[in-house]
C-alpha cells in the first residue's frame, strides 16, 4: 500500500490579505447559493464553511497506538481475489483525523466478471478556526486475474465543481480523460504491465512469502498525478501486538513501503501490519510532516471510523515555518536575508530557485544551510537584460487558467476599461491586480484549486482563486501569465511571524516576468514572498504543479531573519 498523496489536496491551501494584512480567518456567513445536497449532487467535493457553519461536527482523540474505537471481528480467510470491506481510523500523533474506506466487490456484465475497487479518504481538520472536511475518491475496475481495465479519480476543487477524470487501459497506454467539467481534457500516459488497482493492491502482501529483510516491488497508479509510481516493499518480521483496547494479543507481518522519489521529492515512507492468519491490513503507519506528525490508520468498524471529531487536527500548524523575529513593514521593505537550514533535504541548493528576485549564497552542502537574498519588485527594472519571450503556453487557455469564458472576458474588460489606447500591458496586469483585489470576496475557504472560469462565477475564495483569476484575465487581454507557488511572510500572535505557503502570478511586460498578488493589490510585491515553483498549467488536470512546494514542506526547513533592509 502506497503513501497517500492525498496531503497534496492541503497545499493549495493559501492564505487571504486585506489591505497589506494577511488575513487568516474567513468573513461573514456562507453564501446561499451553497446547495443544502452538496455531498449527494457533488461527491468528493470539499465542504467547508465559515465558523459556526460547519459541515461536519467535531470528534474524541483516538491513542495511534490503543485505539477506543470498536476492535472489527477477525476476519475470515478469503481468496486473494474475493472482495472486502475495509474500515480504517485515521489519527495524527493520537488526535483523530478522519477514515479510509477501502472497498472491492465482484461485479458480472455481458457474462463476465469484474472486480470494482473504491478508496476514500474523508479527513476533518481545522483551518484557521474553522472546521474543514475534504473528501478524495480512487477507483478501478480490474479482472480476476487483477489487470486494471480503468481508473477514476474524483476530488472536489471549488463551489458545485469536482475534478473527475477517468482512465481506459489500451495496451501499453492509459487513456485519460476528464468528465463534467472537465470534459474534453484527455491525456496519454505510458501503462507498464503489471500495474496494481485498487483492489489487488492489498492482495499483495498475503501473495509474498518473504522472509525477514526480502523484498518485492509493484507499480501504481496515483490519480491526482496522473503518473505510475514503482514502490518497494520490505518484509521487517514477525510480531505480536494488541492494537485496539481489551482486545487479545494477534501476530503481524510488518512491512515497510518506500515510493520512488518523484523528481527530486521523496515521499514518505509507509508501515503496513498485516495479520499472520488472513493476510488483510490491520495498521498503517506513516510520518507526513505537512500533516503534523504520525499519521495511522487503524482498522476498525465503520461506526468507529466514521466517529464524528470534537476536536480536529489544526492543519495550519503543519503547513507553517515559524521566523525568529518579526519584520515591520515587510512589504515595504527592499530586501531581506533569510538563512535557511534543510537538514531533510538532500540537494538543499535546489530547493528554491535562483532568479531575477532572489539569489542564493555561501551554501553549505555539509550542514545544510544557505543564504537566501530576496528582493522587492514594483514592476519593470530600467535597462534589465530582457527575459526570453515565453511561449504559447502562457497564452493559451486550459483547464485550471481558463481565459475563453464569457465571464473571464468580460472581468478582464471592466478590469482595463477607460484605460488610454496607449496603455502597455504592465499597466493592464496592475489594472486586473487592482480590480481581482476590488471584487473578489474572501468570505470562505471553500475551495481547493478552482478553475479560473468558475471562481470568474463565485468571486470568492482564497490565494489559489484570487491568483487563477488573475492570471486567466491577463491572458484574455493578450498578456502572457503563469501561477506562482512559494513562501508568504505573515504576522502571528504574541509576535511569533510566520511564513505560509502562498500563491500569487505573473505577467511578461517589457521583456520581464514581473510579479502581482491581487490579494494585497500593490502593484508588486515586496521581500516577504518567497518563490518556490511557478507553472502555465498547459495540458495540466492534475496536482503535479504542487509538487516543488510539497519537497519544501516535507523538507521542514527552518528559517532565521538575518538581515533587513532600512
Amino acid at each position: 500500500m502506497r503513501p497517500s498523496l492525498f496531503l497534496l489536496c492541503f497545499l493549495s491551501a493559501g492564505l487571504l490579505a486585506d489591505e497589506p494584512k494577511i488575513v487568516i480567518s474567513p468573513k461573514g456567513r456562507a453564501p446561499a447559493t451553497v446547495p443544502d445536497n452538496l455531498e449527494k449532487d457533488f461527491p468528493g467535493f470539499i465542504i467547508i464553511r465559515p465558523k459556526g457553519q460547519a459541515a461536519v461536527s467535531t470528534a474524541v482523540p483516538m491513542n495511534p497506538s490503543v485505539a477506543t474505537q470498536p476492535n472489527p471481528a477477525p476476519a475470515e480467510k478469503k481468496d486473494a481475489k474475493a472482495a472486502f470491506d475495509y474500515w480504517f481510523a485515521a489519527a495524527v500523533d493520537g488526535q483523530l483525523l478522519g477514515y479510509c474506506h477501502w472497498t472491492a466487490s465482484e461485479s458480472e456484465k455481458d457474462g463476465k466478471k469484474f472486480l470494482l475497487g473504491l478508496k476514500r479518504n474523508q479527513f476533518t481538520f481545522d483551518r484557521f478556526g474553522d472546521t474543514a472536511t475534504m473528501f478524495i475518491e480512487e477507483s478501478s475496475v480490474e479482472t480476476l486475474d487483477g489487470e486494471v481495465l480503468v481508473t477514476s479519480m474524483r476530488q472536489g476543487i471549488g463551489k458545485d465543481q469536482v475534478l473527475a477524470m477517468s482512465g481506459v487501459v489500451d495496451g501499453k497506454t492509459l487513456k485519460v480523460n476528464g468528465e463534467g467539467n472537465a470534459k474534453g481534457a484527455s491525456k496519454e500516459i505510458p501503462w507498464p504491465a503489471g500495474v496494481a488497482g485498487v483492489v489487488r493492491e492489498p492482495q499483495l502482501f498475503r501473495e509474498q512469502g518473504l522472509k525477514a529483510n526480502e523484498t518485492f516491488e509493484y507499480l501504481s497508479y496515483v490519480g491526482n498525478l496522473n503518473r505510475v509510481q514503482k514502490i518497494t516493499v520490505t518484509f521487517e518480521g514477525d510480531e505480536t501486538a494488541t492494537f485496539w483496547e481489551g482486545s487479545a494479543p494477534r501476530k503481524y507481518r510488518r512491512y515497510l513501503s518506500k515510493t520512488d522519489p518523484i523528481g527530486k521529492v521523496k515521499m514518505p515512507d509507509l508501515r503496513t501490519w498485516v495479520d499472520v492468519e488472513t493476510g488483510e491490513p490491520f495498521r498503517l503507519e506513516s510520518t507526513i510532516l505537512s500533516l503534523g506528525g504520525r499519521v495511522t490508520f487503524l482498522r476498525t468498524t465503520k461506526e468507529g471510523a466514521t466517529a464524528p471529531i470534537r476536536n480536529p487536527v489544526k492543519l495550519f500548524n503543519a503547513q507553517s515555518i515559524r521566523l525568529n523575529t518579526e519584520i515591520a513593514n515587510v512589504h515595504g521593505r527592499q530586501w531581506v536575508v533569510y538563512k535557511i537550514k534543510a537538514g531533510r533535504d538532500d540537494e538543499p541548493g535546489t530547493m528554491i530557485p535562483p532568479e531575477r528576485r532572489q539569489e542564493i549564497k555561501n551554501l553549505d552542502e555539509q550542514t545544510k544551510t544557505f543564504e537566501l537574498h530576496v528582493k522587492a519588485s514594483h514592476g519593470p527594472v530600467k535597462d534589465a537584460k530582457p527575459e526570453p519571450v515565453p511561449g504559447k503556453e502562457f497564452l493559451g487557455s486550459n483547464y485550471f487558467i481558463k481565459w475563453d469564458d464569457p465571464l473571464v472576458k468580460g472581468h478582464a474588460g471592466k478590469a482595463v476599461a477607460g484605460m488610454p489606447g496607449t496603455a502597455g500591458d504592465w499597466q493592464k496586469a496592475r489594472a486586473v491586480e487592482t480590480w481581482v483585489k476590488q471584487n473578489m470576496q474572501a468570505i470562505e475557504f471553500s475551495q481547493a484549486m478552482a478553475t479560473a472560469d468558475n471562481v470568474a462565477k463565485t468571486l470568492s475564495g482564497d490565494c489559489t482563486e484570487y491568483a487563477m483569476l488573475s492570471a486567466a484575465m491577463c491572458r484574455a487581454l493578450g498578456i502572457p501569465s503563469r501561477t506562482v507557488l512559494g513562501l508568504i511572510y505573515a504576522p502571528g500572535p504574541g509576535g511569533k511571524p510566520y511564513l505560509a505557503y502562498h500563491m500569487w502570478f505573473e505577467v511578461y511586460a517589457e521583456g520581464q516576468w514581473l510579479p502581482l498578488d491581487a490579494t494585497l493589490g500593490q502593484g508588486g510585491i515586496g521581500p516577504s514572498h518567497i518563490k518556490i515553483a511557478d507553472h502555465s498549467w498547459h495540458y495540466e488536470k492534475s496536482f503535479a504543479p504542487l509538487l516543488p512546494v510539497l519537497r519544501v514542506l516535507m523538507a521542514k526547513p527552518d528559517f532565521e531573519v538575518m538581515k533587513v533592509s532600512p
